[in-house]
This record gives C-alpha cells, structure tokens and sequence, in this order.
C-alpha cells in the first residue's frame, strides 16, 4: 500500500513540476557500452546533502568517501513530521565503469525488494559530461560548490514515466 500511494504522490510531484528541469535524465539503448568511470571521480559526493523531497517533504543524501572500491550511502524522505522511506545505497564499479544501485526500506525498515542482490534497484553509468553523472534513469548533477540535483524516472502504474527533480544543498 505505501508503494501504490508512494507512486502516487511522485505523479503529482511530477505533473506539478517538480524542483528542476524536465529532460535530466537519459535512458542507454540496449547495445550501449557504459562510459570508462572510477569510483574516485564521484568523491564529491561525500557528505550530506538536503533539500526539498516528494510532496516538499524534507528529504536527505549522505554519502561516505570512496572505501573499499565504492561508496555507500543512504537517501530518507519525511512526509510532514515522519519518516516515509529510506533508500540503502551504493555506487559500485563494474567493469571499468560504474552502476548506482539501491534498495527501499519503510519506516519499520521493512524492505520493499526482497533479500536477493539481484532484487536492487540497478542504474548502470550511461554518460558523464562536465559536472553531471547520467546514470539509465537516473541523474546526479553537480551545482556548484555546494549543490547537487538528484533526477530520476519513475513508471507509475498506468505505465506513464515521469522525473522527479531534488535540489540539494551540501550541509556537511
């Protein structure tokens, strides 16, 4: 049920027009081959980061510096004054190039995926250019010193796609 109304309240993020522009984020084609990245080149993304969410609930990215050959992280969202969601996640190489992958968790951390590796959510590096990190459907942008813009593609359940746009603010 929180996913159904979790998919919901992002189509009405999305049609509303969320925090930053349509068109961020890319999709790779079927034979594409990911771009040559190191895991050292997404360093900047170490720390925390804030801003607006869904629903212009208060919403977080922390991420740790590259260790062990990866980052770690997590995202959460507040709906009002409670915690709605968290996402577990990590950008990790494959091959010579990178894939972001996550896994949701409600607010009792019960998982939305199952157990299995195979069941994270994957967005394989589809593109870098300048500043900004185009992942299959997701989006990592650097603006500035201290923002970043988070975009991601999301079907709903009708099969319509839509972004939805985070604009943070570095606050460690």
């Amino acid at each position: 049920m929180i996913r159904k109304a979790l998919i919901a309240l992002m189509f009405v993020v999305a049609v509303t027009g969320g925090p930053a522009h349509a068109g961020e984020v890319r999709t790779a084609a079927a034979d594409s081959v990911p771009p040559a990245a190191s895991i050292d080149d997404l360093a900047w993304l170490a720390g925390e980061w804030s801003g607006e969410g869904i629903m212009g609930g208060a919403a977080r990215e922390v991420y740790s510096p590259p260790a062990g050959g990866q980052i770690i992280g997590h995202f959460s969202q507040m709906r009002g004054d409670d915690m709605w969601f968290y996402e577990l996640l990590s950008i990790v190489p494959r091959g010579n190039s990178l894939v972001y992958r996550l896994k949701h968790f409600g607010p009792d951390l019960a998982g939305w995926e199952t157990q299995e590796a195979e069941s994270a959510k994957e967005f394989v590096l589809v593109a870098q250019e300048g500043d900004a990190w185009y992942f299959n459907g997701l989006t990592i942008r650097r603006d500035g010193d201290k923002g970043m813009v988070a975009s991601v593609r999301v079907e709903l359940d009708d099969g319509k796609v839509e972004e939805l746009h985070f604009r943070y603010t570095r606050t460690r």
